[in-house]
This record gives structure tokens, sequence and C-alpha cells, in this order.
């Protein structure tokens, strides 16, 4: 799908070499075996929807969770491992008005570990399902390092910082789901260029994306505001 906030960092993706996964933190989300999500999307006036899906698959090669995201623009296809969220697979097609893309990056090896104040994430495009494996609770900040970009482990140009900053409850379907509320930032020359990005994921199991919102790319473009319209799930 096109989060928003790939969308928004979409001005800096020529600053970082190809998009390699890394290990996610050492925990176990262990997601429900299968999940929907219908999101609405805000782009300006403009407005479309998105839908998600996720699913526990079985095969020779172990078990994985196979991602899929459908919208007029967009179509995304992610094998993410079942405990760590990380993406070891990332299928992106993007139709334009010239052209239409398709973008693949499959993990061959990895070799990266996390300083004790990073999370390491694979790629924009895989940071918001990454994200849900945060240790949402226990931990209020870190440095978000892709791997590739020269930041995992130290160094790098840039880096993006998330801080979860308090509890909003944001309603969805008549419902209020309790979220945490985080803000993605920038540091360096360029924070000031890119501005921040929120998102607010559910604080129950199995923490998902509710809403997300931040500019959809260089300064001057519209916001783009993504807001959980259902979600639905299984096992």
């Amino acid at each position: 799908m096109t989060s928003p906030l790939a969308a928004a960092l979409a001005a800096f993706l020529a600053l970082s070499p190809a998009f390699l996964a890394a290990e996610a933190p050492s925990i176990t989300p262990a997601l429900p075996s299968s999940e929907r999500f219908l999101y609405s999307r805000t782009v300006g006036d403009k407005r479309d929807e998105v839908e998600q899906r996720t699913r526990l698959v079985s095969g020779k090669d172990g078990s994985w969770y196979e991602l899929t995201a459908h919208s007029a623009e967009q179509d995304s296809l992610m094998r993410l491992d079942p405990a760590t969220l990380f993406a070891s697979y990332i299928e992106v097609t993007s139709r334009g008005k010239d052209a239409t893309l398709l973008r693949v990056t499959s993990v061959l090896e990895n070799r990266s570990s996390a300083a004790a104040d990073e999370f390491l994430v694979s790629s924009f495009e895989a940071l918001p399902y990454s994200l849900r494996a945060f240790p949402w609770g226990s931990r209020q900040k870190a440095k978000l390092a892709f791997v590739g970009s020269g930041s995992a482990g130290g160094g790098g140009n840039f880096r993006f910082d998330i801080a979860v900053t308090g509890k909003e409850t944001i309603p969805v379907a008549g419902l209020g789901v309790e979220c945490w509320k985080a803000q993605l930032s920038l540091g360096g020359i360029f924070g000031s260029l890119v501005g921040k990005s929120y998102l607010w994921y559910s604080t129950a199991y199995p923490h998902y994306l509710v809403k997300s919102e931040g500019a959809s790319g260089p300064p001057g473009t519209p916001t783009i505001v993504l807001t959980l319209l259902s979600y639905a799930s299984g096992g």
C-alpha cells in the first residue's frame, strides 16, 4: 500500500542504497493467522481506500506471514517473519500516468545488528508493518536504523527518531480504539525539510496501525491521512 510515511519520505529514498531487510527486535508478536484491514486515505482533497490483508502461510521452507495491500495506485506483496515481522521479500507495483513500475527486494543474506538505542527496519514500505513489533508500552523512543543506508550499528548521514508521546482514543466504526501515539522525525539538516509524521497503533494486541498522518512528499505537498475503517481477524 502507499503508506503516508513512505510518501512523506519519498524525496529521501535516493539517499540510501538498495533496501535490505534486517532482524527486528527480539520479541514475538504472534499475529493472528489472518487479518483484514480497510483504510480511508486522503491526500489533500482526494480520497480513496486501501485494503490490506495478512495470512499465516506454511510451506517446506517454514512459516511466514504473507501481506498484501491494494489501492488504486499501488499493489504490495511482502513476506514477513512470523516472530519478528521483518520483511525478507518486498514486491511493489506502482501505477502512474506514464508508466507502471515493479520494484522487488529479496533478502539473500542478513548480518545486521542493532545498537541498544536502535530499531532496525528493512525499508520505508515495510516500516508500518515492522513497527507492530515495536515494544509498545515498555519503550518510549528509538532511532530507526535502515539497513543498507549506512545507519545500522552507527554512522549514516541521517537518522529517523520515533518517540511515543502518549495515548489517544481514535474512533473506528463507531467505537473508540485506544492507541499509542508516536512521532516520527528526522534529525540533522534534513529535519526541517521533511517535517514530522504521526502514527497511532492500538495499545492492545495485536498492535495494528489505526491512523497515520504526514506530508505526501517534499515541502509544499499536501498531507496524507490514513484512517482505519474496519479490522477483522481470525485464528
